[in-house]
């Protein structure tokens, strides 16, 4: 076989996309924020409400990019946490 026992066996993440399968994913994204104190707490305030997210679908046929990567979709979006937003 040629491989040894690291490449057999571990905990794989299905990345595929099967052909007419609708697929839901999940990405948690951190807002810049800085530490004030107020009243001796500490508190987390958002430094901006607005944020500008760009998602980009790439094809990475060896597994790593290497000059081979295909972008096969990309879009950016504004978000704003003080006006209610839905991602579609």
């Amino acid at each position: 076989m040629g491989r040894g026992p690291y490449e057999k066996s571990g905990l794989l993440r299905e990345t595929s996309l099967a052909p007419g399968k609708t697929t839901h994913e999940t990405f948690e994204i951190t807002y810049p924020f800085e530490d004030k104190e107020k009243d001796g707490k500490t508190r987390r305030e958002l430094i901006e409400d607005e944020l500008t997210v760009t998602v980009t679908l790439w094809y990475v046929p060896f597994g790593e990019f290497d000059g081979n990567e295909v972008a096969f979709f990309e879009t950016e979006k504004d978000i704003n946490l003080k006006t209610e937003w839905v991602w579609r």
